[in-house]
C-alpha cells in the first residue's frame, strides 16, 4: 500500500504554479476611444507609442491623452480552455474512456485519466498522469505512469486535438509488480464550455505490453496428466471511445 501511494502521489503532485495575471497597457483618449496593447515609445510631455495584440503601432500625443493604465488582459469566452491565452499556464485533464480489444492479445477494459501539466503555447500541452485501467474479462487492475502530449490545430472554441501518451503500468493486483510499456494515442474533438473549461470527445487506441502464458501441450505422468506451460511478452491492444474535461 505504501508504495502505491507514493507512486499516486508523485505523478499526481506537480510543480506547476497558476501563472499570474496577464496585464496590458490601456490609453483613454479625450475623444473617448480606448486603445489596448503595449506602450513602446514614450516621450515625456511630448507623445507615446502603442502597439495593439494585431501588430498595429499607433502614436499619439499627450495632449489627446486622458489617462493610461494597466489592466488585466480580457480573454474572449471559451478561448483559454482552447489555448488561446497567452503564455504558459496549467492544465488539468481528467477523462474516462471503454475500450474493446483488438488483435490476438486484446483484451477489453475501462480507462481513467488524471493529469496535471502545463499549456506551453497556444497550440501544445505536456503533462504527467495516472490514473486507472480495468481488464474487465479478467477482473484485474492496472495503474499507469505516463507523460502526456496534446496538441490542438485551431485557436477556437472549437478544435480538433491529438494526444498521445507513453509510460509504463503497474498490476495493482499483484503488489504493484512491473507490467510493461504503455503507448495510448487519441484523437477527437475540443469544446470549450467557458473561459476556463473545455470538454473532449475521441477516439483512443491503448496498447500494453504485458506477459502471457501459453499451454503447449499435455503430457500424462504417474499421478495424473499435466499441461506444459511457456511464458512469453506480447502487447495487448484495444480501441474505444474517450470522454473528458480540462480545466
Amino acid at each position: 500500500m505504501r508504495k502505491f501511494i507514493v507512486l499516486l502521489l508523485f505523478s499526481m503532485v506537480t510543480a506547476c504554479a497558476f501563472g499570474q495575471t496577464d496585464y496590458q497597457d490601456v490609453v483613454y483618449l479625450k475623444n473617448g476611444s480606448i486603445i489596448r496593447g503595449m506602450i513602446v515609445e514614450q516621450v515625456p510631455n511630448v507623445s507615446l507609442k502603442i502597439e495593439t495584440s494585431d501588430g498595429s503601432v499607433f502614436v499619439y500625443e499627450l495632449a489627446q491623452v486622458e489617462k493610461i493604465t494597466k489592466e488585466p488582459r480580457k480573454v474572449p469566452q471559451g478561448t483559454r480552455a482552447n489555448a488561446a491565452r497567452e503564455g504558459a499556464h496549467y492544465r488539468g485533464i481528467v477523462d474516462v474512456g471503454g475500450q474493446i480489444g483488438a488483435g490476438t492479445h486484446g483484451m477489453d477494459r475501462l480507462s481513467l485519466n488524471i493529469i496535471n501539466g502545463v499549456q506551453i503555447n497556444p497550440y501544445f500541452s505536456i503533462g504527467l498522469g495516472t490514473g486507472l485501467r480495468l481488464y474487465t474479462g479478467e477482473s484485474a487492475a492496472v495503474i499507469p505512469l505516463f507523460a502526456d502530449f496534446r496538441t490542438t490545430f485551431i485557436r477556437d472554441k472549437t478544435t480538433p486535438y491529438l494526444a498521445v501518451g507513453i509510460g509504463y503500468s503497474f498490476d495493482a493486483s499483484n503488489s504493484l509488480r512491473s507490467l510493461g510499456f504503455l503507448l495510448n494515442p487519441s484523437a477527437g474533438i475540443q469544446f470549450g464550455l467557458s473561459d476556463k473549461i473545455a470538454m473532449h470527445v475521441g477516439l483512443s487506441y491503448e496498447m500494453q505490453r504485458m506477459d502471457f502464458v501459453r499451454v503447449d501441450h499435455l503430457y500424462n505422468g504417474y499421478y495424473g496428466t499435466y499441461p506444459s506451460f511457456t511464458a512469453y511478452t506480447a502487447n495487448s491492444g484495444a480501441l474505444g471511445l474517450v470522454v473528458g474535461i480540462s480545466f
